[in-house]
């Protein structure tokens, strides 16, 4: 019967709204989300030790570089303070001489703070090293049972999609046009069955002359519930 296929095209339809909201709200997507989100946020973790060690890399070499470059600057100054006889000329090459050793000093404190550093963050990054195959594994499983979830939804989706196509198939076009307009307009629920007195739609009590207006509609015909405008089954 008519009314018969279109209480069950509502049912169907919205056990479907009801699959979709279950999917985009299963348990797994939270899991997946935060299982993904610790990934990403390690490995970016990650990155940022490497190329910070990648600096203190540089900044080492250079050190080394500049106090290389001090030391030769020393030797050539002793070997001149061993041929000079001026007193002042002496005076100012141990000045000078005093200098470049206060500055090496500054050179290997500032590359002994670095190392220190470093070493830091390779303690922190053979943690994350430890950390990441179980992190990269835990993103996998979270990803599948999501994945697995999101699949025995489609299923009962792809399922039902058929029976409604077979319903749909039995409902003249006319009608089926009016009860997806009333399905958007009523968020959904186009079609309701009376309840007792009661509109199954908009769940609003019917007055006596109401309910018998509704009942007298001849079979195979459509009545509205008065109250909200769907149509109403008796």
């Amino acid at each position: 019967m008519l009314t018969e296929d279109l209480l069950e095209l509502q049912r169907v339809d919205t056990t479907l709204d009801q699959l979709a909201h279950r999917r985009a709200r299963l348990p797994e997507v939270d899991a997946a989300t935060a299982a993904a989100a610790a990934l990403q946020q390690a490995e970016r973790r990650r990155t940022e030790l490497s190329t910070r060690n990648d600096e203190f890399d540089a900044s080492i070499e250079r050190l080394e570089h500049d106090g290389e470059a001090l030391a030769a600057q020393k030797v050539r100054l002793e070997a001149q303070l061993k041929t000079v006889i001026a007193p002042r000329e002496a005076e100012a090459l141990m000045h000078e001489l005093d200098t470049l050793s206060s500055r090496r000093d500054a050179l290997d404190d500032e590359e002994l703070a670095l190392l220190d550093e470093q070493s830091t963050l390779a303690e922190e990054v053979t943690v994350l090293e430890q950390r990441l195959p179980g992190l990269r594994a835990g993103a996998d499983e979270a990803r599948a049972a999501l994945a697995s979830a999101e699949a025995a939804v489609d299923d009962e989706v792809a399922g039902l999609g058929a029976t409604r196509e077979t319903i749909i198939g039995r409902i003249d076009a006319g009608l089926l046009g009016r009860y997806e307009q009333l399905r958007a307009r009523f968020g959904g629920v186009a079609v309701a069955a009376l309840e007792g007195s009661r509109c199954g739609g908009c769940h609003l009590d019917l007055s006596t002359t109401e309910l018998a207006e509704v009942r007298a509609v001849p079979a195979g015909q459509l009545a509205e519930c008065p109250q909200c405008g769907r149509l109403l089954v008796p």
